[in-house]
Protein backbone atom coordinates (compact mmCIF):
# COMPACT_ATOMS: atom_id res chain seq x y z
CA UNK A 1 0.00 0.00 0.00
CA UNK A 2 1.23 3.51 -0.79
CA UNK A 3 2.22 5.81 2.08
CA UNK A 4 2.72 9.56 2.15
CA UNK A 5 5.45 11.43 3.96
CA UNK A 6 4.08 14.84 4.98
CA UNK A 7 6.48 17.48 6.28
CA UNK A 8 5.11 20.68 7.82
CA UNK A 9 7.54 23.61 8.02
CA UNK A 10 7.43 26.32 10.70
CA UNK A 11 9.33 29.58 11.23
CA UNK A 12 11.12 30.13 14.58
CA UNK A 13 8.07 32.03 15.90
CA UNK A 14 5.85 28.98 15.17
CA UNK A 15 4.24 30.44 12.05
CA UNK A 16 3.25 27.79 9.50
CA UNK A 17 5.34 28.24 6.35
CA UNK A 18 4.17 25.33 4.17
CA UNK A 19 4.29 21.61 3.65
CA UNK A 20 5.76 19.00 1.35
CA UNK A 21 4.08 15.70 0.48
CA UNK A 22 5.97 12.78 -1.04
CA UNK A 23 4.48 9.40 -1.99
CA UNK A 24 6.31 6.15 -1.17
CA UNK A 25 5.53 2.60 -2.21
CA UNK A 26 5.28 1.32 1.37
CA UNK A 27 5.47 2.36 5.02
CA UNK A 28 9.04 1.17 5.55
CA UNK A 29 10.42 3.40 2.77
CA UNK A 30 8.38 6.32 4.08
CA UNK A 31 9.75 5.89 7.61
CA UNK A 32 13.33 5.63 6.32
CA UNK A 33 12.87 8.83 4.29
CA UNK A 34 11.80 10.72 7.44
CA UNK A 35 15.46 10.81 8.52
CA UNK A 36 16.45 12.70 5.37
CA UNK A 37 13.88 15.53 5.33
CA UNK A 38 15.35 18.90 6.19
CA UNK A 39 13.61 22.29 6.25
CA UNK A 40 14.40 24.68 3.38
CA UNK A 41 15.84 27.21 5.82
CA UNK A 42 18.14 26.32 8.73
CA UNK A 43 16.14 28.25 11.33
CA UNK A 44 12.84 26.57 10.41
CA UNK A 45 11.55 23.49 12.21
CA UNK A 46 9.60 20.54 10.85
CA UNK A 47 6.89 18.16 11.94
CA UNK A 48 7.03 14.99 9.86
CA UNK A 49 4.67 12.05 9.65
CA UNK A 50 3.95 9.08 7.40
CA UNK A 51 0.30 8.34 6.66
CA UNK A 52 -1.47 5.67 4.65
CA UNK A 53 -2.96 6.45 1.26
CA UNK A 54 -6.42 5.93 2.78
CA UNK A 55 -5.70 8.60 5.39
CA UNK A 56 -4.17 10.97 2.82
CA UNK A 57 -7.19 10.63 0.53
CA UNK A 58 -9.65 10.98 3.43
CA UNK A 59 -11.12 7.47 3.11
CA UNK A 60 -10.05 6.15 6.54
CA UNK A 61 -8.27 7.98 9.35
CA UNK A 62 -5.03 6.45 10.63
CA UNK A 63 -5.15 5.81 14.41
CA UNK A 64 -3.54 8.62 16.39
CA UNK A 65 -3.03 10.90 13.35
CA UNK A 66 -5.16 14.00 12.84
CA UNK A 67 -6.18 15.18 9.41
CA UNK A 68 -4.33 18.33 8.43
Amino acid sequence: MKFWLIAFFFAPNGEYMGKREIAYENEVRCLIAMDYIRPPKKEWTTQIQCVSDDHYMGRKKDPGVDYD
